[in-house]
């Protein structure tokens, strides 16, 4: 009989445990988002190490910060994502306040890794396919460029050449948009 795949219900199990510092119960974390988390890492960073060592680290500060989960902001999936969303732009805004010379460029199609939902949701890689491309193409950009650039509002301002306050309002716009999109 195969085994079937952890649920949501499983994963707030997980985090209990961690917690409450029960063994095993972050490496059953880390089996369960270390891909995803990968490639999210890996698209934001475009540095196959950079990404392992955010990875280690979002991990790391996942055992720390187990406490501070609530189900009702969210899945672990998301809580997970997050830490290692904020890990990659502490380490983006360091690059650019210390610039070094990397190997591949944020343009470079070989770094252009889509960052995927884990293999075995395909509803949930469809939902935010499907939401995304809801968005006009200027929205969809800022948004890609705030959460996997790095970039903040004013970073976005220079880039855009749009007020700040438009920069803001497009954002938002386009968030509520996904939310409204994404909720069942």
């Amino acid at each position: 009989m195969p085994a079937t795949l952890p649920t949501a219900l499983d994963h707030q199990r997980l985090i209990a445990q961690l917690q409450q510092g029960q063994d095993g119960a972050l490496k059953a974390l880390y089996d369960a988002f270390a891909g995803v988390t990968y490639r999210v890492c890996l698209r934001m960073l475009a540095s196959p190490e950079d990404a392992e060592e955010v990875l280690q680290d979002a991990f790391l500060r996942l055992e720390a910060q187990a406490g501070r989960y609530d189900p009702a902001r969210g899945t672990v999936q998301t809580f997970v994502l997050t830490i290692a969303h904020h890990l990659c732009l502490e380490r983006l805004r360091a690059r650019r306040a210390r610039p070094q010379a990397r190997d591949g460029a944020l343009g470079d199609p070989a770094f252009d890794l889509p960052a995927s939902a884990p293999r075995h949701d395909p509803l949930d890689q469809a939902l935010i396919e499907s939401a995304l491309s809801a968005l006009n193409a200027s929205d969809r950009q800022l948004l890609e460029d705030m959460f996997f650039g790095g970039f903040t509002h004013a970073e976005l301002t220079v880039r855009t050449g749009l007020p700040l306050g438009t920069v803001k309002s497009r954002l938002r716009r386009a968030l509520l948009k996904l939310r409204e999109r994404m909720q069942p």
